[in-house]
């Protein structure tokens, strides 16, 4: 006969079940017992002993116990000791549902607490009713089975229905398949390794070629065929010889590079994780700024673009740490100053470093290499920097673009909140700092420059910028508009466009994801920092901006433009001033050589006479050995 548990029942079962479970002298049984499953041992069940043989019972098999205390409504499933009893979990009679996880059909079944209990136990049979059940849940937890157990407990003559046989089995079915699934590897913090793929041939035609030279010993000259034969993109060569111990002995060998190769190659399986493992120190998953030095210099003295600084070798460190600063500034997105292997493959330098080898053009190459922007920056800390000792002070970054920067901002930025460095909190700014600077203030629809000026103007860095931080910066911007005549817009009416410009999630806060995801960063910053470009978008076609972002067509970015206007204004105003100097030059050689020829004919008309004019003369006119000029 079927009976459905009534609620006050079935809390009291649930009640008398969580109290089984915590009394200390069944929690240490059931870790003996688990302890026995993972060593194969036989199992004894001390703690499911007959209600004759123990004075202690188990409160199962205790129907006539004293009622005990209501339980509050509150209390959570000992099955679910996560989270209470909700709707989904319940089945139509309110007894609680067990989801078990089946790959078969039958896995969307319910099983509720009703087909577990047909009836109240009776005495005869509580023993074995509760040791069953107590299998079930060692099987349950384990993931074992328990067939044996029953078996070898299960007194003789007893017999099992076949409802037990069914839910033993379904238990033991559902926890076989929860031990037998695999997930599969999904992180590959070196790479995701390609199956069928041979890394031993690249080494094999590297060493041939190593052998084929004079004692088997190859030098930085020979490290271009050696870094072809291993299929290695051409500027890798200078990371290969240094890790092969090169930069110490001067040469490299094949014991020595074979051992490089089975450090690095063997257990990276992808480009970034190689890179990575060439140019950081031991025992570093990480590339420091120091790290870039060795492969900038190489292409400084082997690619063909760059011939002509070899002339120059006191710009060779100021062209690498442009690079470098270049390289931080758009790979490094953790801030960090230390390049992590998944930045280094989210970016596009390894696809730049190949591209390099292709091209002979450096100029070409706007990402990182180009020297005409290093030439461009290079000139504009020049012009700022007075004392010419590589430093920049707070007056002299106000001095940029005519003081077109709030000097709230540049206050900011020397206070050390953008970026972190010691100098900047000593009251001056390093060239590496001044690129990040000029690229941040040509360029702010890059996301690093997004992040460098959401940063300036989180003045309280709770990661959001509120109307007062607007109206601080903004402040300075309309007393800049009154000095100058111009028509001040109110702040009021500035809010509402910027607002309308950005659409922030939440009103009146505006975060970094907000100005990321309106793609029109440039105007917000532009209004409260440079007052010049403020009024260019004041004075521009309101839906030009708009186009711009529509557009399918690839265009230079606000940095390539900016880099290419002012390299031809620079290349000009040199040219011209080498004009000034060939004209300064020229000017005084026309008057040496009228003097001389006005002296030459005056000395002529004071020596005319018959015998010079019409025979030969007894003194040389061009003889000077007797400091004589003939008169």
């Amino acid at each position: 006969m079927r009976m459905a548990l009534k609620p006050l029942l079935k809390s009291k079962v649930d009640e008398l079940f969580a109290r089984w479970l915590s009394d200390p002298e069944t929690q240490l049984h059931l870790k003996e017992n688990l302890r026995q499953l993972c060593h194969g041992e036989s199992i004894t069940l001390q703690y499911l002993t007959s209600p004759k043989s123990s004075s202690k019972q188990s409160p199962r098999l205790r129907p006539s116990s004293p009622p005990c205390s209501p339980i509050s409504t509150k209390l959570s499933n000992p099955r679910s000791p996560r989270r209470t009893l909700s709707n989904k979990n319940k089945s139509n009679n309110g007894s609680p549902r067990i989801n078990l996880p089946n790959s078969s059909k039958d896995s969307k079944k319910e099983i509720s607490l009703q087909d577990h209990t047909d009836s109240i136990p009776s005495n005869e049979n509580a023993a074995q009713s509760d040791k069953n059940s107590n299998n079930n849940v060692i099987s349950y937890l384990t993931g074992s089975s328990t067939t044996n157990v029953q078996q070898s407990s299960q007194p003789s003559g007893g017999k099992e229905t076949e409802k037990g046989k069914r839910r033993e089995t379904k238990g033991q079915l559902v926890c076989n398949n929860v031990n037998s699934v695999k997930v599969p590897q999904f992180y590959y913090p070196y790479g995701k390794p390609v199956i069928n793929l041979n890394k031993e041939e690249p080494l094999q035609k590297a060493l041939q070629e190593i052998s084929q030279l004079e004692d088997g010993k190859a030098y930085k000259q020979h490290m271009k065929d050696i870094t072809k034969a291993c299929n290695l993109p051409l500027y890798w060569k200078a990371l290969l010889f240094s890790a092969s111990n090169g930069e110490k002995q001067g040469y490299i060998t094949k014991e020595s590079f074979t051992a490089m190769w089975k450090r690095v190659f063997l257990p990276c399986h992808d480009e970034a994780a190689r890179f990575v493992k060439l140019a950081a120190k031991p025992s570093c998953n990480y590339l420091e700024e120091d790290d870039f030095f060795l492969i900038i210099q190489d292409i400084v003295d082997s690619h063909p673009g760059l011939t002509f600084l070899q002339e120059a070798p006191e710009f060779h460190s100021r062209y690498i740490n442009t690079v470098i600063a270049r390289i931080f500034y758009s790979v490094n997105r953790s801030w960090s100053g230390k390049i992590t292997i998944s930045e280094l493959r989210k970016s596009s330098f390894l696809q730049t470093l190949t591209v390099l080898e292709q091209e002979d053009d450096i100029n070409q190459i706007t990402d990182f290499f180009s020297y005409e922007h290093f030439y461009v920056i290079y000139c504009k800390f020049w012009e700022l920097d007075k004392d010419h000792d590589l430093f920049i002070s707070k007056e002299d970054l106000a001095r940029h673009n005519d003081h077109a920067i709030s000097s709230k901002v540049i206050d900011r930025i020397f206070s050390g909140s953008v970026i972190k460095g010691s100098s900047l909190k000593e009251g001056r700014m390093s060239y590496p700092e001044f690129v990040w600077f000029l690229m941040s203030e040509e360029d702010k629809k890059h996301p690093t420059s997004v992040e460098y000026w959401f940063r300036c103007m989180d003045l309280d860095g709770d990661g959001v910028i509120s109307m007062y931080e607007m109206e601080y910066f903004y402040d300075e911007q309309m007393q800049k508009m009154e000095s100058l005549g111009i028509e001040k817009l109110p702040f009021e009416d500035c809010l509402c466009q910027m607002l309308d410009l950005v659409r922030p999630k939440v009103s009146g806060k505006i975060t970094l994801a907000d100005l990321k995801n309106c793609k029109m960063a440039n105007i917000f910053f532009d209004t409260f920092f440079n007052l010049d470009k403020f009024l260019d978008h004041e004075q521009r076609d309101p839906f030009a901006n708009a186009r711009d972002f529509d557009s399918d067509v690839s265009e230079p970015t606000d940095w390539e433009k900016y880099a290419a206007e002012e390299y031809e204004i620079l290349v000009a105003e040199e040219g011209s001033n080498d004009q000034e100097e060939i004209h300064y030059e020229d000017d005084f050689e026309p008057d040496d050589e009228d003097l001389i020829q006005q002296e030459l004919n005056r000395v002529q008309q004071s020596n005319s006479s018959p015998q010079f004019l019409g025979g030969e003369s007894k003194d040389d006119l061009y003889d000077f050995s007797t400091n004589n000029l003939g008169y």
